[in-house]
């Protein structure tokens, strides 16, 4: 289900034009994320899509393909840095565990291509269970099965992979967007279904009220696209200690109360 708050014809405009840019190269696009799993702020939140295409991303392919989204923010500016598009071979996607090139936009980096795709287990299994086809079969015919306990150690190791990074050298924004991911992946774990970032501050903050402040201020710093606080050294700090308490409760889980600082 799309939500409410998803700009419609932005998606369909952005579907009508993949279509034109990649021609009979493109096998199936497919919605997923906040747009389709609730959580979507208007003018903050990402749109998050899964372009699978039938060849190799040669050069003339990978060529349109920045073509398209040069031209994309030129139209559309408020769009800038809130576009992940991943770009994928359909052979390469039905056996995607054994690994494989993967072509990536995504807010901070500028379209590149790269090895890895078994580390986007997380988002298949969304766009699998959850995902809106805007384009071509359904994704469980792209998709292969993925299991629960596999989106869950993909979690868990996507969470230790976000607490090693350091909060002092990154900027607001992302330090936000570091917390509000080890909420979310807390909560998933917890509560054994996947959920939105801003469900998952609102459990944390539910289960251990002492941090709530602090998460209250992540979410703030996300809503301005990194612009309102998160950047004195006390909340850099403060950040880091609840990052690690989240993370020793993520991957031993032990009771909230043991994790109160």
């Amino acid at each position: 289900m799309i939500t409410d708050q998803l700009p419609a014809a932005f998606v369909e405009e952005l579907t009508t034009r993949l279509r034109s840019a990649l021609g009979p190269d493109l096998v199936a696009l497919y919605l997923y994320g906040s747009a389709v799993s609730g959580g979507f702020d208007v003018g903050v939140s990402d749109i998050d899509l899964v372009v699978v295409i039938e060849h190799d991303l040669v050069a003339d392919t990978v060529a349109r393909i920045e073509s398209f989204h040069a031209d994309t923010v030129h139209r559309h500016p408020e769009w800038h840095d809130r576009l992940e598009l991943v770009y994928v071979k359909r052979d390469t996607l039905a056996r995607f565990r054994g690994g494989g090139p993967i072509g990536v936009i995504s807010p901070g980096e500028p379209f590149h291509v790269r090895d890895g795709i078994e580390l986007w287990l997380q988002n298949f299994y969304l766009v699998r269970e959850f995902g809106v086809t805007l384009a071509g079969p359904g994704p469980a015919a792209a998709i292969p099965e993925i299991s629960w306990p596999e989106f869950l150690a993909a979690t868990t190791s996507y969470a230790d992979e976000v607490r090693g990074r350091s909060l002092h050298d990154a900027t607001p924004g992302s330090r936000a967007y570091n917390v509000l991911t080890m909420c979310r992946a807390l909560c998933t774990v917890r509560m054994n279904r996947p959920c939105s970032k801003q469900e998952g501050a609102a459990w944390v903050r539910a289960q251990m009220p002492e941090w709530a402040c602090l998460i209250d201020a992540a979410e703030r710093c996300r809503l301005s696209r990194g612009q309102t606080g998160f950047a004195d050294l006390e909340i850099v700090q403060a950040a880091e200690r609840l990052m690690a308490l989240l993370g020793v409760a993520i991957t031993t889980g032990p009771d909230m109360e043991d994790n109160r600082s």
